[in-house]
């Protein structure tokens, strides 16, 4: 008997893992299609050094962020070499498959439309993952950042390629972070869409995370069925009985963010961070992950760069960072950005052979 089209199309079969993997029209791994192409080399066209630096340029150990035009598949494929199980933080941004096509002023960012293909997408998706993974330091952390299109799809896709277990500690996901936001109008039949969903997954259970860092003041609104004290300053307390046990924490007390984040503002058509560039994310939203899951001089990549935020805010925080992307238009943004911002090392604008 035939089956449906919606099974004919999409399907998920358990595995011997007992891992669900996500089944489309004409997936393939990305190895079936580059086996035989050799890797691609990257070549250096320009190199940007910190003002008054001093640099050899014989020199070959000195460490270079990289800023990369190409497209992400080829990028990660001319990374592997030198760059396997070697990145600590992986931040993407890719596109939602929204069917749109998007341009700062007249100038076209980047084509999100598929011919109104999911299966195609999906592909896409796929391949950037799976070339994505054997990059990622065995304590590495990827987070993805998508909307309601396909992140469903997605977090499929990454129980299949990460493995581990949802309610196990261990590689695998970790979170599914809400960043909700206010903007836009609102529908007539039915609830505005006003958050996007960032995926946060680990290639192992032994992966960096400081919630201390990214740590929010507990405050003095009522929180559970907390009972509520003030002490002869004035300052407020709250306490509860669990088990037995009484616990008590001050309106100062710090505590880390939960999976919502309600606090990050996206960017105002005003925002004085804004660059132009279509579907920019706001460097607080960047701050806080590369706060959370990453140290001082760790490895930070991103392969859909755009404005270049993840490689800005690296920067800030000191941390190296290789970026990607197939556009000129978002090469060339990127790179204006980092040279009118202090940098701690140099870095190099580089394209495929």
């Amino acid at each position: 008997m035939r089956r449906s089209l919606i099974y004919e199309r999409f399907s998920l079969s358990w595995r011997n893992n007992s891992m669900a993997e996500l089944v489309w029209k004409n997936k393939h791994h990305p190895d079936d299609q580059h086996k035989i192409t050799a890797i691609p080399l990257l070549i250096t066209h320009q190199q940007h050094h910190p003002q008054g630096e001093s640099v050899d340029p014989l020199c070959t150990d000195q460490w270079r962020n990289r800023l990369i035009l190409a497209d992400r598949c080829d990028a990660l494929l001319a990374l592997q070499p030198e760059f396997s199980d070697s990145v600590n933080l992986i931040y993407i941004d890719p596109p939602f498959m929204t069917g749109r096509t998007f341009r700062s002023g007249r100038e076209v960012a980047y084509k999100d439309t598929w011919h109104n293909n999911l299966d195609t997408y999906l592909q896409w998706l796929y391949e950037t993952l799976i070339l994505l993974y054997p990059l990622l330091a065995p304590d590495g952390s990827l987070y993805i950042h998508l909307d309601w299109r396909v992140t469903h799809y997605a977090r499929v896709m990454l129980d299949d390629i990460f493995g581990g277990n949802a309610h196990a500690d261990g590689a695998g996901f970790k979170n599914e972070i809400i960043w909700q936001y206010q903007s836009g109008g609102r529908p007539q039949k039915g609830y505005a869409r006003k958050h996007d969903t960032i995926l946060f997954y680990t290639k192992s259970e032994q992966y960096t995370f400081h919630g201390e860092r990214i740590s929010e003041r507990r405050g003095t609104h009522r929180r559970n069925h907390m009972r509520k004290a003030i002490d002869e300053q004035g300052r407020i307390s709250w306490t509860i009985r669990s088990a037995g046990r009484i616990y008590s924490y001050h309106e100062d007390t710090l505590m880390s963010p939960s999976d919502v984040w309600s606090d990050i503002s996206h960017l105002h058509q005003k925002d004085p961070e804004r660059t132009g560039y279509a579907t920019q994310k706001p460097e607080a939203l960047l701050e806080r992950i590369l706060l959370a899951s990453s140290e001082e001089n760790d490895l930070v990549l991103d392969c859909f760069c755009g404005s270049g935020v993840t490689p800005v805010v690296a920067e800030r925080l000191g941390r190296r960072w290789i970026a990607c992307d197939q556009s000129e238009m978002a090469l060339r943004m990127t790179s204006e950005r980092l040279l009118s911002s202090e940098r701690k090392w140099p870095f190099s604008v580089q394209s495929l052979e």
